[in-house]
């Protein structure tokens, strides 16, 4: 009876470990596909501050219709130093 039930044990535990191998995945290469998965693709994404519609214009004049629309007194920094985005919701407060 030992003789019988020897083998095929030896055979179930010899193919457990040999299926066991190839369903785990090596960990550099699961180390790698995880850094690839959560490093930003630059093309994955636009947030559209380089188009501005002139949607929201209005906002600042109909809220401030009162008032004198404000002078930047440096331009240069607005010019140089500020994004699109910024002088767009500049624009949108009422300051020039």
């Amino acid at each position: 009876m030992i003789r019988f039930r020897m083998p095929i044990v030896i055979l179930g535990l010899l193919a457990i470990t040999v299926t066991g191998c190839g369903l785990v995945e090596h960990p550099k290469s699961a180390m790698r596909r995880m850094t690839r998965m959560f490093t930003p693709n630059p093309e994955d994404w636009d947030e559209g501050t380089d188009e501005d519609a002139g949607e929201w214009d209005f906002v600042g004049d109909e809220a401030r219709g009162d008032q004198a629309r404000e002078k930047d007194p440096d331009p240069w920094f607005k010019k140089h130093l500020m994004s699109e985005k910024a002088n767009s919701i500049e624009r949108n407060l009422g300051i020039d």
